[in-house]
């Protein structure tokens, strides 16, 4: 299939020799070569990525922002648990192939606790698809008879125990282990979108950032301001900064208000402004994005999801 524009399509193989029922296994031009597998994008079972679509950080922040892309990037190691091919023979000794092995693939990640924890969400059977970026900055993804695109089929997902550090050994890290079980995938169906092709790296990727929020103080009758807190879920020490009116939903009573400002009191506590609140009132306040409708906002490029935090205002 040819395919002209700036869409996927255009830029998927752009290294690789063409061939269809035959094989051509001439050496001429560019070799199409992958490297370690060291990052992956866990994708919502079923998500096709249309041949058009031009596979760059504008498409993916608001892929990951809706919980479509779960990237997981810069693993510290790779190990390949794949299993072999098994042939039977036979009493001539003639060996014939009784199953073709599936692909097994464990990242290892040295990344703290809180990301520890959160990669053991993952954990499921065929919840994902997934793409899978080596060390050079390559990506490989299925193919589609149509042309389109998607992640790798994979069967379990398992966030393994956290190996913990030895006085003299290894850091202390958690390893993620996926089982892929389509081998055409692996074998036929399959591109490489290359690199020199992408206009990003993989650390340019956005991954979502935990954030805690808190009020400084509970709201009290006919107050018209209160205070929230904001840290790093991470460390629940580092102040979030720099987060605006639109990047928060706020309730009064089970109603969605928007306040008629937020301002900076200090490095990561923001005073919102709203209507007097009454007794008895619940008051919640979290990260929102008005124009994907989702509870992760995008903030000078990072993206942050928090707690919903709730106060019930006093007399």
């Amino acid at each position: 299939m040819s395919v002209t524009g700036t869409g996927i399509g255009s830029i998927a193989n752009k290294k690789a020799c063409s061939g269809v029922a035959d094989a051509n296994t001439g050496k001429l031009g560019c070799l199409s070569l992958f490297g370690t597998p060291t990052h992956l994008l866990a994708m919502a079972k079923g998500t096709v990525i249309p041949i058009a679509t031009a596979f760059n950080i504008a498409y993916l922040r608001p892929q990951i922002q809706k919980g479509k892309i779960i990237p997981l990037i810069n693993a510290s190691s790779f190990e390949d648990s794949s299993a072999e091919d098994a042939f039977s023979t036979n009493t001539s000794g003639i060996k014939r192939l009784n199953l073709k092995g599936l692909p097994e693939y464990k990242l290892m990640f040295e990344e703290g606790h809180e990301f520890y924890r959160e990669i053991a969400k993952l954990e499921g059977y065929k919840n994902f698809d997934y793409i899978i970026g080596d060390d050079e900055g390559n990506w490989m993804l299925a193919t589609l008879s149509d042309g389109d695109f998607k992640g790798f089929s994979a069967g379990h997902t398992t966030p393994e125990l956290t190996g913990r550090k030895v006085r003299g050994g290894d850091a202390e890290s958690k390893g993620l282990s996926v089982q892929f079980l389509d081998r055409l995938e692996f074998d036929k169906n399959y591109a490489i979108l290359h690199s020199s092709e992408l206009t990003f790296t993989p650390t340019e990727i956005p991954t979502i950032n935990g954030m805690d929020l808190d009020f400084v103080a509970v709201p009290q009758d006919g107050d018209t301001t209160f205070q929230i807190k904001s840290v790093l879920a991470s460390d629940n020490n580092t102040l979030v900064e720099g987060l605006l009116i639109g990047d928060f939903l706020v309730t009064v009573a089970g109603v969605t208000v928007t306040p008629s400002g937020v301002t900076t009191v200090s490095a990561g506590v923001y005073e919102f402004t709203v209507s007097a609140v009454a007794t008895t009132n619940i008051v919640t306040v979290a990260i929102w994005d008005p124009s994907l409708n989702v509870y992760v906002a995008n903030s000078n490029d990072v993206l942050y999801r928090s707690n919903i935090t709730s106060e019930v205002t006093v007399a």
